[in-house]
């Protein structure tokens, strides 16, 4: 596995672009595009949210009726055609319809994804008028990757791209480039029909529709669902993957290769993801190990990073381990509270916060301000949690909640 440059037009045959269409007020670009130059094979997984906005619907429809004749992916940012019924369907029908025309690809090959403010119906006509803009930004040789990746963003205060190279078992190098958007209203919970997480993944590899499906489900799973700013779960989660096949060689559908090169992806963009969420100062990274299965490891590594308490005393720098106890007990892992340890990873040495289920040791006698003061430090803060129940382990991402948080989210309409 090997990091390379190029974000989502890192695989063979993908373009990308990003504009100005006028959706954002503050003129910002917010029209963005993801185009192979063949068609793709794709897969999606969306919000499990039972309020599901107009592109999340028509997504899911789009690929149940053809997952094999995709060409590429566009997306509106600043509103999120949420709350708007069947006139917001169609309103995407139309926007897509346009864009099919202008950029000379197939009817249906489209698929949608829109981010923003929650109620308001999409400006089509508006948007319509900036297609021309988009055809001439995606023709152009140049940095269409990152204009792309800075389109679909809200509130975020950077784009997020990540791409890797692997080698298959037959010897096809094959690339998988992504990028997403994602800085509040961000809790996860995605599956096969599962501000707002948006993640694209494309891939030269060459791969049958059921197996890309399986792959971005499983992978999924392990990354994007392990993530927490603020524990709302979007109306508009989706994350979509396309596959051209571009590179040759045989089919990736069961390489293990493959399946770790989107995790890769994913994880990167994941953690970047968390390392932006709204106001924050401090991503936290939890690793839970020693559970007794893969559930509870989960349960209880999200339990943390979800936690308002843990994320408000992260933010203050103040070692309250009752607070991460509390969280550990109440996620639904089974365990033994005197016997869980937990502790803050240091290249070194480990500092412990927890030992078998009392205050280590370091915390008393002035050893508090010690451990405040690393705390203040760190830019990342990763605790790792033992539980001694078992041999599975999951590893989870989130953030601190600032002061800064609820001014974003006070005025997020004004």
């Amino acid at each position: 596995m090997l990091r390379v440059a190029g974000g989502i037009t890192a695989p063979r045959g993908f373009r990308a672009a990003g504009v100005a269409s006028g959706v954002k007020r503050s003129g910002r670009s917010d029209l963005s595009v993801v185009v192979s130059s063949t068609p793709c094979v794709a897969a999606g997984v969306f919000t499990t949210n039972r309020v599901q906005a107009a592109p999340v619907t028509l997504g899911a429809e789009r690929l149940r009726a053809s997952a094999t004749t995709v060409r590429g992916i566009l997306t509106v940012s600043g509103v999120a055609n949420a709350l708007t019924g069947p006139e917001g369907i169609e309103d995407n029908r139309r926007l897509l319809a346009a864009a099919e025309v202008e950029l000379g690809l197939p009817e249906g090959s489209l698929l949608p994804a829109c981010t923003g403010v929650i109620g308001p119906r999409l400006p089509v006509d508006r948007i319509v008028t900036a297609l021309p803009q988009l055809k001439a930004a995606l023709e152009a040789a140049g940095d269409g990757a990152e204009r792309a990746a800075h389109a679909i963003l809200t509130t975020d205060t950077r784009a997020k791209v990540a791409s890797v190279k692997a080698r298959l078992a037959d010897g096809t190098v094959v690339r998988v480039g992504g990028m997403a958007k994602g800085s509040g209203m961000i809790a996860p919970r995605m599956g096969p029909m599962h501000a707002t997480t948006l993640a694209y993944l494309t891939t030269d590899a060459k791969i049958r529709p059921a197996a890309l499906a399986r792959v971005l489900a499983h992978e999924t799973e392990s990354t994007f669902n392990m993530v927490s700013v603020d524990g709302d779960t979007s109306t508009n989660d989706t994350i979509y993957v396309l596959a051209n096949g571009e590179a040759g060689g045989g089919f990736a559908d069961d390489d293990p290769a493959f399946a770790e090169g989107v995790h890769a992806v994913l994880e990167s963009l994941a953690r970047q993801v968390a390392r932006d969420g709204e106001g924050a100062t401090k991503l936290l990274t939890v690793k839970v190990t020693g559970a007794r299965n893969l559930d509870d490891a989960r349960a209880a590594a999200r339990a943390v990073v979800g936690s308002t308490l843990v994320k408000a005393a992260l933010f203050g720098a103040d070692p309250n381990v009752g607070r991460i106890a509390c969280a550990l007990g109440y996620s639904g892992a089974r365990l033994d509270p005197d016997r869980m340890d937990v502790s803050i990873l240091r290249p070194r040495q480990s500092v412990p916060l927890i030992v078998r289920g009392r205050p280590a040791p370091a915390l008393e006698n002035g050893g508090g301000n010690r451990i405040r003061d690393l705390l203040r430090q760190l830019d990342e803060v990763p605790l790792e949690v033992r539980l001694h129940e078992g041999r599975a382990s999951a590893t989870a991402w989130g953030c601190d909640l600032s002061y800064a948080y609820v001014q974003i989210n006070a005025a997020y309409r004004t």
